[in-house]
Formats: structure tokens, C-alpha cells, sequence
């Protein structure tokens, strides 16, 4: 029967698509990432597989620290501690204190700080402790060399050996601020218990008397520059007062009150006479105006009752003549005209009537003076009002001058004041308190405080760590093995088709017959992903290569054939690597016939297979070795054998050779329907295998995907160890003696 490749390769498209989906689940990177994995636990197993480098590499350091710490010459370390308060120097501005800001304050202690540490502190110490002179310190530090031959150095060498011993003091000085405080710890360590008590105690003191000398510097600058300033602000002041009042008199400016700004201390405001004079008269006007309005208004009046019912005697006769006028009504109703009494009442009404009239004419005489009095006082109000305006006026054009010398006046007096009490206070407070006091002062100690052998020794412990981590980095990023099995299809662009556990050679065959081994488990579920290959399940034809030998292929092939067994197949297993056969060892039998008589010409096909009593399938070895192997497979007689085992097994699985070096894994993977490729887990070879890989595609091979094998701790971290206890010492097929080598 033949074989239809074009279906094969279709079918196998199909397949390479499903597996892809159906692994999807399987493979951790596809869950959430390399950072899904804990990498504590990575860089364990790491450390774990690179721990001789580790170990090397702390111990290497350790020695190191430990002999370095023998090798130094111990130094003794004396500390004083001094408060520096903070309050600046004494202030020449006009302004006042500067204002003390938290950023001030962080100035200041770094600039009191630089000070502790100053190459002029430096040399103050070396002329106040007279060290160049000193021989303890001489002998420390060596600086008697090179005198001549009497002993007592010239001036070079003398300024030579100042800059020394300031460089020496300036090394072994340490400025060590207490946090979240205003104490600085000062010390010196030098090989000498007593020499660095003195130095400590010596600069300390230096840097005290510093302060107070730049204390006293700024305070006797300040009250020189400040008499200076004085004498010339006091004659500033006196001329232009001179020249305001001058000018005020030649203007006849008069001056009656004036206002102060107090914040600013300048003159706002200041009321002369002529503005009294015109505030006066205007206020007298506007009531002469209110008056000859209220005048006009009772003059207008057309009967002038309002202001006649004001005067007291028209009000009476009015009243009594509303009364005869009741009574005169009343009796000319009740009686007739001539009636005695109503003639008597009609008299003395016609009396009233008159009285009343000339009182009328009267109150508006004296209404007309009234208003004729209050236009007159209006009208020279308004005369005195104009002539004053007008005074005013002028001295308001000659005020621009005057209010110029008054500013300038002002201002000349607010310097002198200023200046004046800043003199004062420097005065009264003098050079004042110094802002640093010694709080303790230094002494000698009996242990040195360098080499710190545990200090030392932690540091080289974390060096060597660190060491150690930067290899082990370098080592993992050179090494190419197959640490994660799903690298496989990001590497070569082939599915995962199962990961296989390194196990001991002595304990194969019986973890692959226990259904409860991981061996077992591994490749049964190989097995299972092998069933989504192609629509009709499992690929019925398959051969098993990898890149070269040694990778676990034909140990994979026999586990293959014994799993398809389990599930009630009936499969075949040919050992097509007739150059270097493995499946006669690894069933300890002898291999005298088997594939290689079929290519040569026997017929009788039943005569060269054999059944396993222990792993359940058929077999047929590789027989002898031809000297032409290449030359056989290309033959026909290869894909007839398989079109005639497919009419009687379920599944012909195939031992292919290696891949490179030999044409014969590709003349084989052309009759079967697609290849299962072997990479070890612990290959470096990337390159290689990408080569083998492109030779197969190179023919039109269908490569189902990538069985991995030898997965063993180092790949725990990814999900793929099987930690059951087993050892890690079989390669599958590393060596024919172990009884089941791969070639």
C-alpha cells in the first residue's frame, strides 16, 4: 500500500495546530510568564547547580578579608563631642536677623561641618600643637626622613613637612554629626592610644578658637563700618532738613500737624495753614447755603403760613378768632341779625381779622431781611472761599518740592536710625557668647578600633556573595540547556509533546512497567498528546530522532511501543539505527536479524519480528550492519515495509538515527507520516539542533513537536521536576553498558 504524503502533510498541519491548542494549558510560560515563577527558588536551584563556583568564590574572599585583617596596623580612635548652637555671626544689614528657615539652618551646620574638616583648621592644629616638633608624632607617621645630616630640617623641608602632617591630620580626622541633634562627635585614629587623644582634643579646641576669632573679626568690621556710616548719614540728615525748612519758609509753607506711617516710618500726610484756612471756610459756606435755602423757601411761600404759624401771638388770634367765628355761627342760626349779642360777636371778629392781617404783613417783612441776610453772607463766604482756593492752590504747585526734600528726609532719617541701633547692640553684646562648647572631651582608649575582624570579615562574606552571585550569573546566561521545556517553542517553533524525568539506569524498566511511576505518567501522557496529532488520532507511522546520540530517543521509542500497548494497541517497534542498534541491548538479546536483511532483499517479514513478553509489543532489530546504510533507505523497500506493517499493527513506531553527520534520519522521516523529535534537557547545543531541525523541514518531514528528556532538578523551578526520589543519575542511552543506552 502507498502512502499519500500530501494527506500526511496535511493531516500533520492539522495536528501541529491541535497540539499547539491542547499544550496551551500545560506549559507554565503560557500561564502568566516567567514572572510567575519564584525566583528566589530559581536562583536557589542556580546556586545549587554552580556550587562549587559558589563555594570557591566565598572562601576566596574570606581568606582575603582575613588576611588583609593581619596585615593592617591597628589604629585606636579617640572621640570628643562639641555642640555648635545655631545662630549665625553678628549681622550688618539694616534689616534685621536673618529670618532662621529650616533651609538657613541645613546651611549652616553643612558650612560648620566643612569648617570641622578645613585644610586652614589643618594648619592652625599643626602651629598650636607645634607637631612638627613633636616626636611621637614625627615617629608615627615618619616625617623625620629625609633631614640633613644634623638633624634640624631647613625652611623647604620644614614647609614640606607642614604639608604632610596637614595632609596626615586631614585623613585621619572623622566629622560624625549626631542625627536629629546639634552634637558633632570629632575623632583621629592613628596607630598611638595618647597621640590621638591629643590630636582630638587639640583640634577641637583649634576649631573653637576659630570661631571666636572670625566672631570677633565680623563684630570690631562691623562697628568700624558702621561709625562710617553714621557720621555721613547724620550729615545726610541735617542738610535736607536744613534745606526742607528753608524752602518751607521761602514759600510760606506752615505747617500745623503731619502723620507718621509707622510700618514704613515716612511722613503720609501733613496739614498746612492755607488747608485748615480752606477746610474752615468751606464748611462755614455750606451752611450759609443750608440757611439762604431755608430763607428763600419761607419767602416763596404764597401765604407764609408756615412760619406765621411760628409766631405765637398770630397762633393766639387765630385761635380766639376761630372760636368768635363758632359762636357767631351758632347765633345767627339760633337768632336774627340785629340779636345784641351776635352784633358784639361780628365786631370782634372783624377787629381779630385785621390784628391778624398786620401781623401777617410783618412776619414777611422779617422773612425778606432773613433771606436777604443769608444771600449776602453766602455771597462773601464765596469771595473768601475763591481768594483762599486760590492761595491754596499756588502753595499746592510749590508742595511737589516740598513733599521731594520731605521724602528724602525721611529716608535719610530711617538709615540713621537704623545704623544707629545697630550700633548699639553691637555695643551692648560685644563678641558675645561662642555658639560651640565641648560637651566631652577625648580620651585615650585600650582596644584599637580597626581591624575589626568580624566587621572585616562580613565584608568579605558580602563580597564573596556577591562575587559568587555574578558568576553564577555569567554561568546561567552562557549556559544553553533546555532549563525551561517550554523553551522549546520559542526557541525551534515545536509544541511540546512531553517532558521525560532523569531517573537511575537500574530503575528504568521497572518505573516504566509501575503505572504509578513518573516515568510511567510521563510517557503516557506523551502518549496522549501524540492522540491530537492527526484527525485519525495518533500518528499510525512515527519515527523517534534528536539531534545527536545520547539524547534519550531509543529509550523513548521502547516506552512509546510499551505505553501504546497498555491502551490495547497493537504496535511494532523497529530499530532503524542499523549503524549503531540499542534496542537489542536494551532487551538483552542478540542482534543477528532484522531491518537491514528486508532492505537487502529477504522477504519473509514474519521471520525477522519477535514479540516482547515483558513489554507487550512486536519488535524487529536493526540486524547486521550494512556497509551501505544510506544507499538501502533510499530505496522503496523502507516505505513498503511500513505500508505492510500498517495492515496488521495499529502503530509502527520507529528508532531513527541521529540527525547530523548522517543522510539517514531524513530518508526515513520521508515514509513515515511525521517525526517526534528528542532534545536532552541538559544539551547546549541550540545551534546544532536548530541545523538538524532545518535538515528535516529540508525534505518535507511533518515534525510533530519536541519530547524532552532528562528533566532533572534544575528544571524543579519550571514546573517539571518529578520529585519522587528518584535519582538523577541515568542519561537515556549515554552508555550501552547501563543496559538501555540510546544512540
Amino acid at each position: 500500500m502507498k502512502l499519500n504524503m500530501d494527506s500526511v502533510n496535511g493531516r500533520g498541519s492539522m495536528a501541529k495546530a491541535a497540539i499547539g491548542e491542547a499544550l496551551v494549558d500545560d506549559i507554565p510560560a503560557y500561564r502568566g510568564g516567567m514572572l510567575d515563577m519564584h525566583m528566589l527558588e530559581r536562583a536557589f536551584i542556580a546556586l545549587l547547580n554552580h556550587k562549587a563556583w559558589v563555594a570557591g568564590a566565598v572562601l576566596a574572599c574570606l581568606s582575603a578579608g582575613l588576611i588583609a585583617t593581619f596585615l593592617m596596623t591597628p589604629l585606636y580612635t579617640s572621640t570628643s563631642r562639641i555642640e555648635i548652637s545655631p545662630q549665625a555671626p553678628v549681622e550688618t544689614d539694616v534689616e534685621g536677623a536673618r529670618e532662621k528657615t529650616l533651609t538657613n539652618e541645613i546651611a549652616f551646620f553643612n558650612t560648620q561641618y566643612s569648617l570641622l574638616a578645613s585644610r586652614s583648621l589643618a594648619q592652625r592644629t599643626v602651629r598650636a600643637g607645634n607637631l612638627l616638633n613633636d616626636k611621637e608624632f614625627l615617629a608615627v607617621y615618619d616625617l623625620s626622613e629625609g633631614q640633613e645630616g644634623d638633624g634640624v630640617p631647613n625652611s623647604a623641608q620644614r614647609a614640606h613637612m607642614a604639608e604632610r602632617a596637614e595632609k596626615i591630620l586631614l585623613e585621619a580626622v572623622t566629622i560624625a554629626p549626631v542625627r536629629q541633634s546639634s552634637l558633632v562627635d570629632v575623632s583621629f585614629s592613628t596607630p598611638s592610644p595618647a597621640l590621638s587623644t591629643k590630636l582630638t582634643n587639640l583640634w577641637v579646641q583649634q576649631f573653637v578658637a576659630a570661631n571666636l576669632d572670625r566672631r570677633f573679626a565680623a563684630t570690631s568690621d562691623a562697628r568700624k563700618f558702621l561709625e562710617q556710616r553714621i557720621i555721613a548719614l547724620r550729615r545726610n540728615l541735617e542738610d535736607s532738613e536744613r534745606e526742607l525748612i528753608t524752602y518751607a519758609t521761602t514759600n510760606g509753607i506752615i505747617t500745623i500737624e503731619g502723620k507718621v506711617d509707622p510700618i514704613s516710618g515716612r511722613t503720609v500726610s501733613e496739614r498746612t495753614l492755607a488747608s485748615a484756612d480752606v477746610e474752615q471756610v468751606s464748611e462755614a459756606l455750606g451752611a450759609a447755603r443750608d440757611a439762604r435755602i431755608a430763607a428763600e423757601s419761607q419767602l416763596n411761600s404764597s401765604t407764609a403760613a408756615a412760619d406765621s404759624w411760628s409766631n405765637n401771638a398770630v397762633s393766639g388770634l387765630r385761635q380766639r378768632r376761630a372760636e368768635l367765628s363758632a359762636d357767631v355761627a351758632r347765633l345767627s342760626a339760633i337768632f336774627g341779625d340785629d340779636y345784641p349779642e351776635l352784633v358784639s360777636k361780628k365786631e370782634q371778629l372783624a377787629t381779630l381779622n385785621r390784628s391778624i392781617e398786620i401781623e401777617t404783613r410783618r412776619a414777611q417783612g422779617i422773612n425778606r431781611e432773613t433771606y436777604a441776610a443769608a444771600v449776602k453772607r453766602e455771597r462773601d463766604l464765596t469771595t473768601e472761599l475763591d481768594k483762599i482756593t486760590g492761595k491754596y492752590r499756588d502753595q499746592q504747585r510749590r508742595s511737589i518740592e516740598y513733599a521731594i526734600l520731605q521724602r528724602e528726609v525721611d529716608t535719610n532719617r530711617q538709615l540713621y536710625d537704623g545704623l544707629l541701633q545697630r550700633y548699639k547692640e553691637i555695643g551692648a553684646a560685644g563678641v558675645g557668647t561662642n555658639n560651640i562648647a565641648v560637651v566631652d572631651t577625648a580620651t585615650p582608649t585600650r582596644k584599637p578600633s580597626s581591624p575589626n575582624l568580624l566587621l572585616n570579615l562580613a565584608v568579605a562574606l558580602i563580597a564573596g556573595l556577591a562575587l559568587a552571585a555574578a558568576i553564577v550569573f555569567l554561568l546561567e546566561q552562557l549556559d544553553q540547556s533546555i532549563r525551561d521545556p517550554s523553551e522549546v517553542t520559542d526557541r525551534f517553533g515545536l509544541p511540546l509533546l512531553g517532558s521525560i524525568p532523569k531517573v537511575d539506569a537500574d530503575d528504568f524498566e521497572e518505573l516504566l512497567l509501575d503505572k504509578k511511576s513518573s516515568v510511567y505518567e510521563a510517557y503516557l501522557a506523551a502518549q496522549t498528546n501524540l492522540t491530537f496529532l492527526t484527525p485519525h488520532g495518533a500518528p499510525r507511522s512515527f519515527l523517534l530522532t534528536s539531534t545527536r546520540p545520547a539524547e534519550g530517543k531509543s529509550s523513548s521509542a521502547l516506552s512509546l511501543a510499551s505505553v501504546f500497548c497498555q491502551t490495547n494497541k497493537k504496535v511494532i517497534l523497529i530499530d532503524a539505527d542499523i549503524r549503531s542498534p540499542s534496542l537489542n541491548e536494551m532487551l538483552g538479546i542478540e542482534n543477528k536479524i532484522g531491518l537491514s536483511n528486508y532492505l537487502t532483499g529477504v522477504e519473509n517479514v514474519s521471520s525477522l519480528i519477535a514479540k516482547s513478553g515483558e513489554f507487550g509489543f512486536d519488535y524487529m532489530l536493526a540486524g547486521p550492519m550494512p556497509p551501505n546504510a544510506a544507499e538501502l533507505f533510499s530505496s522503496s523497500r523502507l516505505g513498503q515495509l511500513i505500508d505492510l506493517l500498517l495492515e496488521e499493527y495499529d502503530h509502527v513506531i520507529l528508532d531513527a538515527p541521529p540527525v547530523l553527520g548522517l543522510a539517514d534520519g531524513p530518508l526515513l522521516a520521508r515514509a513515515v507520516e511525521g517525526v517526534m523529535f528528542t532534545i536532552d534537557a541538559s544539551s547546549n547545543s541550540s545551534r546544532a539542533i536548530k541545523s538538524a531541525l532545518n535538515r528535516l523541514r529540508q525534505t518535507g518531514a511533518q515534525i510533530y513537536g519536541a519530547l524532552v528528556t532528562k528533566v532533572g532538578r534544575r528544571n524543579e523551578i519550571y514546573g517539571y521536576g518529578y520529585g519522587y526520589g528518584y535519582g538523577y543519575g541515568y542519561g537515556y542511552g549515554a552508555d550501552k553498558q547501563q543496559g538501555n543506552g540510546d544512540s
